[in-house]
């Protein structure tokens, strides 16, 4: 029955298959549009998107867009992997595969892009069309510019010219921290494995095979290359090891995402969409996957991606990138050796923070291929592997901080970079932001102690105003437009908004929209540009502007069509605040740190926790690490920790003490000591048996 089914509404939706032209709608899961196929019968093929859809107001439509590769594959996203099988095999010669790593989606392979196509029509009728999508690439925007060359140094690193204007390294480097530990995944078109200043540095286990490039090769150097070798320069955690990871099509790139993140700390992404100011999309494989990284990666602290923030200048913003813009990515921007913004820099309120590329003056040196070296390197592809270098100095000081708490130390450690620019304000915390730099330039030894003296965030949370409905018109040509106020009850400490749109409109780059906050702190997310895309359908928009202010109160969002000949309507829109609750900067719950004293008791006194709950004291002897305890749905900061004591039950007032009692032989000996509850942990405490 399933069978009879399916072959019918692909004659209803296709036709026979000898009828099929050599003009193509495919939906790839990021877009939806006509192609032209260059080879259908082939297992994979180049093709070119047909732009009708993009027609300009006065109907210039904008030439094809060449570079796309389709697939042999289908994406479908169900756990029904018996009924999946059997509808593709009533359609055609097929098999499924689970994805790598990415749970609840499958690739359903055939021998032909023709064969794919008519698959995801036919599994689209029965599992929706939001479930099911063709395998293919998009052209990919490698975010380096060729510059005029540079001196062949590291000024990045070490600026000897004008000595406050690189990433402040040193400090951090003379003590000790080198990234020693990490891996920092190079997501790109591949790095050369044999390169002499990379090849010791190279983790198989966390890498996957493929392919070389130059830019995947500069990349791994600037995050990770060797030291003390006699060869090149360094990265920045040049103790640090590297894997070798790829983007491609959905299905590449969600594996790569997901591939062992268990040995894999950063992930840097020096790619994304056309930097044309146009939005994109990103397939639901691929933020299954991003996701998983995130939630799951190191033990449950996550992996840490950073994302090149784009080159798209002043035309271009990093809204419109949906991997850059993400809440779960750092999206770095880059400036120059004049400490001031690089031209192909892109605004945003989802920027983090910035850092040394080329763009003023000189150029990035580091490797290449061929075993051989630029100092021609840049754009906002420089910035991510130097930041992701960065981000392995942190982790390698502080193996506990999270995804969430990176974020917090790059963003409160930042520098005021150019600080007599315009653009430059503060947030209702006091916090330096400005849609060109972010929250400022990285200070890598300022980000190293904050990392060394951070207290962990609290478990996030998270409140959202639901779909709030409008459907009404908006304006022509207005720059008053909408607007909406929604309340958002809950007093959550703010780490990112997220604003899902959904506008009916032919030309949404028309569109004006901005966010503001209850404190006033407003967020430019689109400006009038260049755009002929159809419609927001669920679009995210992203912000970190408001950071670290309190999410309680009225939240206005404003919609204006500020140029003639399109309308359009708003239909709804979801505004979603992430973050915690404060709890003193991290925790609320508190342990104190006593003298042990060999052969005696010590109370290790707990005060702020949840009253009347099961409490538990852990230590370790070997130091800071980072232990999942799924149980109580927390992750300590110590490594190999053990309990010790009973468990204890705190009073009406959240406290409770523990006497524990020291080996009389321990004197000498070192510890790191953290309480825990369900769902809390403490501070930790360390020192020596006296």
């Amino acid at each position: 029955m399933i069978s009879q089914f399916l072959i019918l509404s692909l004659a209803q939706i296709q036709g026979p298959v000898d009828s099929v032209p050599a003009f193509h709608w495919v939906d790839t899961g990021f877009d939806r549009a006509l192609f032209q196929v260059e080879d259908i019968d082939a297992h994979s093929s180049f093709a070119t998107r047909i732009n009708d859809d993009r027609a300009s107001k006065d109907g210039i439509i904008p030439a094809p867009t060449p570079g796309y590769t389709l697939t042999a594959s289908v994406i479908v996203e169900t756990d029904a992997v018996g009924t999946l099988q059997d509808l593709a095999s009533s359609v055609t010669e097929s098999w499924v595969e689970p994805m790598e790593n990415v749970p609840g989606f499958q690739l359903v392979h055939t021998n032909s892009v023709r064969d794919s196509l008519e698959l995801t029509l036919a599994l689209e009728a029965y599992f929706g069309d939001d479930a099911v999508y063709l395998d293919a690439q998009r052209p990919i925007a490698t975010r380096a510019l060729p510059t005029d060359p540079g001196f062949g140094n590291q000024w990045h690193l070490v600026n000897t010219q004008n000595t406050l204007y690189d990433t402040n390294i040193e400090g951090a480097w003379n003590a000790g921290i080198t990234g020693a530990g990490q891996v920092v995944g190079i997501v790109d078109g591949g790095v050369q494995l044999t390169h002499p200043d990379l090849n010791d540095n190279y983790n198989s286990a966390a890498s996957r095979s493929g392919g070389t490039s130059s830019h995947g090769t500069s990349c791994a150097g600037v995050s990770a290359a060797e030291a003390n070798n006699g060869a090149g320069g360094v990265g920045a955690a040049y103790d640090a090891e590297w894997s070798n990871l790829y983007y491609g099509s959905s299905s590449t790139t969600a594996t790569n995402f997901a591939h062992r993140n268990d040995l894999n700390d950063i992930k840097t992404n020096s790619w994304g969409p056309w930097d044309d100011g146009t939005i994109s999309y990103m397939s639901s494989a691929e933020r299954s996957a991003l996701e998983g990284a995130v939630f799951n990666g190191r033990g449950g602290l996550g992996t840490v991606f950073c994302w090149a923030a784009g080159n798209g200048g002043t035309g271009d913003r990093v809204e419109y990138d949906p991997y850059a813009s993400s809440r779960l990515t750092l999206a770095i921007g880059a400036i120059g050796d004049a400490d001031t913004r690089a031209y192909y820099n892109e605004r945003g309120a989802s920027m983090t923070v910035v850092t040394q590329s080329n763009g003023n003056n000189r150029g990035i040196y580091t490797t290449t291929s061929g075993s051989s070296y630029t100092s021609s390197f840049g754009g906002t592809s420089s910035a991510s592997p130097l930041a992701a270098g960065i981000v392995a100095l942190l982790l390698d000081a502080n193996p506990a901080l999270t995804w969430r708490d990176v974020t917090g130390v790059l963003i409160d450690s930042a520098r005021i970079n150019n600080p007599g620019h315009a653009n430059w304000m503060t947030n209702a915390t006091g916090r330096d932001i400005s849609v060109d730099y972010g929250f400022g330039a990285i200070d890598a030894d300022a980000a190293v102690q904050t990392a060394l003296s951070w207290t962990n965030y609290p478990a996030e949370q998270s409140d959202t105003s639901g779909q709030v409905n409008v459907n009404q018109s908006i304006p022509d040509n207005n720059t008053t437009g909408l607007s909406r106020v929604v309340n958002i009850p809950a007093d959550i400490i703010i780490e990112s908004v997220e604003l899902k749109m959904n506008i009916s409109h032919t030309y949404v780059g028309d569109l004006y929209i901005r966010l503001v906050a209850p404190s006033g702190t407003g967020s430019v997310l689109t400006h009038v540009r260049n755009d002929g895309t159809d419609n927001y359908s669920n679009f995210i928009f992203t912000s970190l502007r408001p950071f670290g202010e309190s999410s309680m109160g009225d939240w206005t969002v404003e919609v204006s069509d500020r140029d003639s000949g399109t309308t359009g309507t708003w239909q709804n829109f979801t505004l979603t605040v992430y973050g915690h609750d404060g709890g003193g900067g991290g925790t609320s719950m508190t342990l104190s740190s006593p003298t042990v004293t060999a052969g005696a008791a010590a109370n290790f006194s707990v005060t702020n926790a949840t009253a009347s709950a099961s409490t538990w004291l852990a230590y370790s002897l070997t130091g800071l690490g980072s232990f999942n305890v799924p149980a109580l749905g927390v992750t300590l900061g110590i490594n190999n920790p053990q309990q010790i004591g009973s468990m204890q039950t705190t009073n009406v007032s959240g406290s409770t003490d523990f006497i524990i009692s020291a080996p009389a032989g321990a004197a000498g000996r070192a510890y790191w000591v953290q309480a825990l509850q369900a769902g809390e942990v403490s501070n930790i405490v360390n020192g020596t048996v006296q």
